[in-house]
């Protein structure tokens, strides 16, 4: 699958990103530059889409599940992943 992420000025519904499968073989990530001003909330942002194409590919796979729980499993993972950056990635000075 070819994904292609954008960086937007902003996103038409307001959102720090979005997630559009656009056929069984394209997906295009859209990021808010206005929204996403540092570099944790773009890192954050990115990973949330990623991962909303992690889901739709297993769901390709006969996995189902809701969009809440869909959600509840996106935010679960970056919590765990956004405190493993905390610690084990550092900004250049």
């Amino acid at each position: 699958m070819q994904v292609t992420i954008k960086e937007v000025g902003s996103c038409r519904n307001k959102a720090y990103g979005n997630f559009l499968l656009r056929g069984h073989k394209s997906a295009l990530i859209t990021v808010s530059r206005k929204l996403n001003t540092t570099v944790a909330e773009y890192s954050a942002t990115v990973l949330h889409e990623l991962l909303h194409l992690w889901v739709t590919l297993v769901r390709l796979k006969g996995f189902r599940t809701t969009n809440i729980r869909e959600h509840k499993f996106i935010y679960g993972v970056e919590d765990v992943v956004l405190k493993m950056a905390k610690k084990h990635l550092r900004r250049k000075v």
